[in-house]
C-alpha cells in the first residue's frame, strides 16, 4: 500500500475541486423568495446527515464534536451520546449505528445513547469515508486518508484492501437485489462499483466543483451531490444532474427512501429542508 504524503493529499483535494463539470442544468432559484434555513446548528463544521428509518421527522447530524439529533423534522437539535468525530455515519435500522472519522471508529447498539470503539485492524483509523451494506449489516467499506478502499465482512473487526486508489466520498445502495457503491473518484468523476469496490465505472462528470458530499435513496435511483454552488439531484442513478438548492457548499446531505424529503447543511451550518424533493425550500 503506497504511503500518502501531505503533498499527495493536497493534490487529491485540488483534483476533487477541478474535475471538469458537465451534464448539469443549473435551473432558476427553487422559489420566488429563495431557500429559507430552518435553523443554524452552530457547530464548528458539518460532515454527515441522515434520516432515521421510515421517519422523516427524525434526523441525525454528524460533526467533528459528535452527533446532534432532531425529532421534529429539524427545528430543534440536541446532542446525542457520542462526543467523537462523526465525519461519516451509518444509521442502519436506527438501533445499531456506526460513526467513523479522524482516529474514530465506534458503534452504538442502543440508538446512539452509548458508544464503544470497534477494534479494527485497519492500517489507520483516519477514516475519511465510510459506508455500510444495506443488505448485510456486517459488511462495510472505509476509505482512509492515506488512500485505499478497505472492506470488512465481520462488522468492522478485520479489513482487506480492495482498491488501491482514491474514492474520498462514498455511499452504498441496493439496486435490483445487488449492493452497489457510489462515490467520487477525484480523477474521473462520479463512479459506481458492483463488485464490492474492487473495480469502478465512471457514471458522469460532477455537475460542479468541489464535490463535498453524496447521498442516495436506498435503491440508488435518486442521488444527491453537495457541490461548490449548491445541492444537485439526479433521477437517473447519477447520469445527469440538476441543481435544486443554491447555497454555498452543502457539506452534509440526506434524502428519504421515497426521495420526497431532502435536507442539507451548508458550510455556515444552516439546515435546509424540502418536502417536495427539492422543488421548494420553505421555512419551518
Amino acid at each position: 500500500m503506497r504511503a500518502r504524503t501531505l503533498f499527495g493529499l493536497a493534490v487529491i483535494a485540488i483534483l476533487v475541486s477541478t474535475v471538469s463539470a458537465c451534464a448539469a442544468t443549473a435551473g432558476p432559484s427553487p422559489s420566488a423568495t429563495g431557500p429559507v434555513a430552518w435553523t443554524r446548528l452552530g457547530t464548528a463544521d458539518a460532515h454527515s446527515l441522515a434520516f432515521a428509518p421510515n421517519d422523516d421527522r427524525h434526523l441525525y447530524f454528524g460533526h467533528h464534536g459528535g452527533i446532534l439529533e432532531s425529532t421534529d423534522g429539524g427545528r430543534r437539535w440536541t446532542p446525542l451520546g457520542a462526543r467523537a468525530d462523526a465525519m461519516s455515519m451509518a444509521v442502519g435500522d436506527g438501533t445499531t449505528m456506526y460513526i467513523a472519522g479522524h482516529d474514530v471508529f465506534q458503534a452504538s447498539r442502543d440508538g446512539g445513547l452509548s458508544w464503544d470503539s470497534v477494534e479494527a485492524d485497519l492500517p489507520s483509523l483516519d477514516i475519511h469515508a465510510y459506508a455500510r451494506d444495506p443488505q448485510d449489516s456486517d459488511r462495510m467499506w472505509a476509505y482512509l486518508a492515506e488512500g485505499g478502499v478497505y472492506e470488512s465482512t465481520d462488522g468492522g473487526r478485520s479489513w482487506s484492501l480492495v482498491y488501491d486508489g482514491d474514492i474520498p466520498i462514498l455511499t452504498a445502495v441496493e439496486a435490483d437485489g445487488m449492493t452497489e457503491l457510489l462515490g467520487l473518484d477525484p480523477f474521473s468523476g462520479v463512479v459506481r462499483s458492483t463488485d464490492g469496490g474492487r473495480t469502478w465505472t465512471v457514471v458522469s462528470a460532477p455537475p460542479a466543483a468541489p464535490v463535498v458530499s453524496i447521498a442516495a435513496t436506498p435503491d440508488g435511483g435518486v442521488v444527491l451531490l453537495g457541490a461548490g454552488d449548491g445541492l444537485y439531484r439526479s433521477d437517473d442513478r447519477g447520469a445527469s444532474w440538476r441543481r435544486i438548492l443554491s447555497v454555498p457548499l452543502p457539506l452534509a446531505v440526506a434524502v428519504t427512501s421515497d426521495a420526497d424529503v431532502v435536507a442539507a447543511v451548508s458550510r455556515q451550518t444552516d439546515f435546509y429542508r424540502s418536502g417536495d424533493g427539492g422543488g421548494t425550500w420553505p421555512g419551518p
